[in-house]
């Protein structure tokens, strides 16, 4: 009797249906000059709108459906500069994925210079303003049908996973573009592993703007970000899914790149990176999954307002008078916007809507660490877009970052002590 005892609750243990975790991944292309869409590429304003000329290398979207204990949670990564809360919300009622809501949904932009408009794809955008982005449906539409096939296909694959973590250090890789001390030099990694141990999907996480390519780079590109990844999948074999998530990169530039062009440069970059995230993914073993969670909390921002210096710096890149920031401003920018952590064992990482600068960025960091979790990290650019974010001694220093957040000198305060809440609870 004894021995059956313990034969079913080994069968039951191993069965899908009666593991703690399971993940299901998939990867899509969101390319929309696949379909003849006109596209607008992200993140400058000297583009004027004008639409990419061609395909360098596939955007993509992928997403990771997580089932934990019946609930299910996800997070995407999008090859887009930013990504606005409509983009999550009907790419979710497409999907129609029982129990998969905004709440338990981290979507997450790698700020690719040379991939789509964010503010060309939220609705909330009524400026025509061609200098940054004019809404456009057909794309909309696009990239929200191929991020509810990817969710569809990864719930579709969901299987038992175990999961491991690790960081490294990568040395004169980013800067300090404010000319300030703090940089955040760690790459963190999060792999999960089929129950064979097999690699099965790595989430890397690493600090830099994707500035590398300019306004005159005018094919469709997921920049370094893109090569990183493809990097680190040809590296560890078919079957494998690498993501990005960037981190607190406000005001945090690449550096080191080689090359002869923006092209090379970017290329040279991502691969470099990869290959570190490869080499600390293959020092990873897998253990069962013990402690999981994804959490959401909702902070009220404070009132909109217009940085001072803003038609001088970023008004005349964008084109934009005080007089139109201000009736753009309660349209374009939320009330309100959403962090999340996602909790892996002893991996944690912790969401902004924006473009934190680096100091907040390290200071979640150490919230999470000192709350007992191993391998902090944060990544911003997550559901919707407030701007930047900034403490309020950064932001009386003025500066392009300054002229792009639209909330206060109290913003970074304020999700600095919403984030310590989250994290104390992701931590327990």
């Amino acid at each position: 009797m004894r021995f059956f005892m313990l034969l079913l609750g080994a069968i039951l243990t191993a069965s899908p249906g009666f593991a703690a975790l399971r993940a299901g991944v998939a990867t899509v292309s969101i390319t929309p000059l696949e379909e003849n869409i006109s596209t607008q590429l992200g993140g400058y304003g000297d583009r004027a709108g004008k639409p990419a000329e061609g395909i360098h290398d596939t955007i993509h979207a992928k997403a990771l459906v997580f089932e934990n204990k019946g609930v299910k949670s996800a997070l995407v990564t999008v090859d887009t500069c930013s990504v606005p809360l409509c983009v999550i919300e009907e790419s979710l009622a497409k999907a129609a994925i029982e129990g998969l809501s905004v709440d338990r949904t981290l979507v997450s932009a790698s700020h690719t210079h040379a991939g789509l408009e964010g503010f060309a794809l939220d609705r909330r955008n009524i400026a025509g303003n061609p200098h940054i982005g004019i809404f456009s449906e057909e794309m909309l539409n696009f990239v929200t049908g191929r991020i509810a096939q990817a969710l569809t296909e990864a719930n579709a694959a969901l299987q038992p996973a175990k999961a491991g973590a690790g960081r490294t250090k990568i040395e004169g890789m980013n800067r300090n573009r404010r000319d300030d001390e703090f940089v955040d030099k760690e790459l963190t990694l999060l792999r999960l592993d089929r129950t064979d141990g097999t690699p099965y999907v790595v989430l890397v996480n690493f600090t830099a703007h994707e500035t590398i390519m300019s306004p005159d780079e005018m094919l469709i590109s997921a920049g370094w970000p893109g090569m990183m990844q493809r990097t680190v999948e040809a590296a560890l074999g078919e079957g494998v899914t690498c993501m990005y998530t960037n981190g607190a990169e406000g005001d945090i530039s690449p550096a080191g790149r080689q090359g002869g062009s923006n092209w090379e440069r970017a290329e040279n970059f991502g691969q470099r990176v990869g290959l570190r995230a490869t080499a600390l993914a293959r020092s990873i073993e897998g253990t069962e999954v013990d402690a999981f969670a994804v959490r959401s909390l909702w902070v009220q921002l404070p009132p909109r307002q217009a940085a001072p210096e803003f038609v001088m710096i970023a008004g005349s890149e964008y084109h934009i008078t005080e007089e139109q920031l201000q009736q753009l401003l309660p349209t374009m920018f939320p009330d309100k916007a959403p962090l999340y952590a996602l909790r892996v064992n002893d991996f944690a990482m912790l969401t902004l809507p924006g473009e934190p600068i680096c100091k907040i960025g390290l200071a979640v960091k150490k919230q999470l660490a000192d709350g007992g979790i191993t391998y902090p990290c944060v990544a911003g650019l997550t559901t919707d877009y407030i701007g930047y974010i900034l403490t309020p001694e950064e932001y009386r220093e003025s500066g392009y970052e300054v002229t792009a957040s639209f909330y206060g000198e109290t913003l970074g305060d304020i999700m600095l002590a919403k984030a310590a809440e989250l994290a104390k609870q992701t931590a327990k």
